[in-house]
């Protein structure tokens, strides 16, 4: 009988792992491909899976965060929907509620 490859199941494909998120935040502060930019901020950003953008700090807000970005820090967003699903600060994943 010959051996069945097993498929991969669209629900994982479609999920959000910190894993995932990394790889992707490498990408966008490595200038890796499939990074582009918003016509209107200029801010960078790497597509996901089930249609969530992994979106650079803007560093002009006035944010904790913006002020991270400031000084140096790699600071990005996972959103979805505009629904903010993750944070990463310098490679650390925080997955939000």
């Amino acid at each position: 009988m010959p051996e069945r490859r097993a498929q991969t199941d669209d629900v994982n494909d479609d999920h959000l792992t910190p894993g995932r998120i990394l790889v992707a935040f490498e990408k966008l502060f490595g200038g890796g491909r499939g990074v582009q930019k918003f016509a209107r901020s200029g801010l960078r950003h790497v597509k996901l899976a089930g249609g969530a953008l992994l979106i650079e700090q803007n560093p002009t807000k006035k944010s904790e965060w913006a002020e991270l970005a400031r000084q140096g820090r790699r600071v990005a967003w996972v959103m979805r929907d505009g629904e903010y699903l993750a944070r990463v600060v310098d490679g650390e994943v925080t997955m939000l509620d």
